[in-house]
């Protein structure tokens, strides 16, 4: 199976698990958690359609990713600002830097082999 569904089907389970884990009971704004459970739902939702050969399975791939990458440049960045601060979950705000990063990286890299699988199959059309 190809990288950027299975990393579909990882995150959209981990993003929301991890952001419960993180908060606890602190689960105040309502967008600062919320995004994670929709963006979880985009990329089963997308990862499902892609992995059955739906025809929309690739797009949606890629709108799910490019939702990911948009709302995980200010959060990664954000972090990235308050560097010396305690995060939420009470972990070093480097340790979240350093999560944050390396689910970015792997969002980065999953919407580019999705733009590739989408383009492919379009020309094949």
């Amino acid at each position: 199976m190809r990288f950027d569904i299975v990393a579909a089907y990882v995150l959209g389970i981990l993003l929301p698990a991890a952001e419960t884990v993180r908060r606890g009971t602190h689960f105040t704004p309502i967008a600062s958690y919320a995004d994670d459970y929709i963006i979880g739902a985009l990329l089963l939702a997308a990862a499902h359609a892609a992995r059955i050969g739906k025809p929309s399975g690739n797009a949606l791939l890629v709108a799910a990713w490019g939702a990911l990458c948009g709302g995980l440049y200010y959060s990664f960045f954000g972090q990235l600002e308050s560097a010396t601060s305690t995060d939420v979950s009470g972990l070093p705000n480097m340790t979240v830097v350093v999560i944050k990063g390396a689910i970015y990286l792997v969002a980065l890299y999953a919407i580019v082999r999705s733009i590739r699988a989408a383009s492919q199959q379009s020309m094949a059309s």
